[in-house]
């Protein structure tokens, strides 16, 4: 069973759509022949902001109110909301002082992490090290660090970070994204088939899994 999931680490919804499939995950296992073994997951890359440069300037609070118009108490209103819905998850999502930065480098060891079987572990401490501990994750010698956590050999890290390699799976996953319709994230398909809209439950992850065993 192949899950393909575009998303982006600069996504709050992303981590929890992550922390609702694992769940989903873990109660199928054993159950009715279903097996995590039998669960390929592929982390597809999708850039918010492709033209958010690497150095961090505004908060995202300052950023939607300039770009959407929102009163100052909506996005604190907003962002505990995310924080209740990430806590319920087991996640400390914490937005208020967060600042976007551009996300190609982190998309591009994905795709590295992918290669040695840890694209899985490397976006979950992706997404602590921005929407938890609030970290710049365009900055190479934090993506070393957080990429060493996960498991990858900080040198070969260097190497990638040093050149291009992995820009062009970056920009190919970009391309299936709009020849498949997708326009947010995260968006997950199931053996082709999307699940639902917007960020689904444990239980509509639970469903699309079980429907493709």
């Amino acid at each position: 069973m192949k899950v393909e999931i575009w998303s982006d680490i600069m996504c709050p919804w992303c981590y929890i759509g992550k922390a609702r499939l694992d769940k989903a995950i873990e109660s199928l296992d054993g159950r009715d022949g279903f097996s995590r073994d039998d669960v390929e997951i592929v982390w597809r890359s999708f850039e918010l902001r492709p033209d958010q440069p690497r150095t961090p300037g505004a908060t995202l609070g300052e950023m939607m109110r300039a770009n959407l118009g929102l009163q100052p108490g909506e996005t604190v209103e907003l962002f505990e909301k995310i924080r209740v819905l990430g806590e319920a998850e087991g996640l400390d999502i914490r937005l208020v002082g967060v600042r976007p930065v551009n996300s190609f480098d982190a998309q591009r060891l994905v795709h590295l992490a992918a290669e040695h079987g840890s694209a899985d572990r490397m976006k979950s401490e992706l997404f602590r090290a921005y929407l938890t501990e609030q970290r710049n994750v365009a900055d190479h010698e934090v993506l070393v660090e957080v990429a060493s956590a996960a498991g990858l050999d900080p040198e070969a890290v260097r190497e990638v970070l040093a050149g291009d390699a992995y820009a062009e799976d970056v920009r190919e996953d970009e391309r299936a994204a709009a020849r498949r319709g997708v326009t947010g994230v995260p968006t997950v398909f199931v053996d082709g088939v999307r699940v639902s809209t917007g960020v689904p439950s444990v239980e509509q992850f639970r469903q699309a899994l079980a429907d493709g065993a």
